[in-house]
């Protein structure tokens, strides 16, 4: 597949961008820029994917069984990170990367991660 004109200006870019780089700042991110990233990473893919022989045209997910876990539940996890896939606990615990490595060696490429937050401290804005 031939890259667009975008691609290879990012590409020429992105020579010094490292991986590791890249996951500091998505790390970095607030939980609510972290689902916007995962919801344009999806896109992204669907998109790239589109030039498949694909006929059926897939729906954004709507991570409702997701959020509804997180209503019933959330309490139990507050001060970690959580990676569901649907309605079902993949992996919990204070280290992002280790929970989202534990998510995917079961078999979910992409989980929904979120940090659950505690409901009784103020929440605190900022750069």
């Amino acid at each position: 597949m031939l890259a667009t004109e975008f691609q290879r200006k990012a590409a020429g870019k992105m020579e010094n961008t490292t991986f590791e780089h890249a996951k500091e700042v998505v790390q970095a991110l607030l939980p609510e820029d972290n689902q916007r990233l995962r919801q344009w990473l999806f896109e992204e893919e669907r998109r790239q994917n589109s030039c498949a022989a694909s006929s059926a045209p897939q729906s954004m997910p709507d991570f409702e069984r997701e959020q509804r876990w997180l209503s019933e539940r959330q309490r139990e996890y507050v001060g970690q990170w959580v990676a569901l896939d649907g309605d079902r606990l993949l992996s919990h615990g204070e280290d992002l990367n280790r929970v989202f490595d534990e998510a995917r060696a079961q078999g979910v490429n992409a989980p929904f991660t979120a940090f659950i937050e505690d409901p009784n401290q103020p929440w605190m804005g900022g750069w």
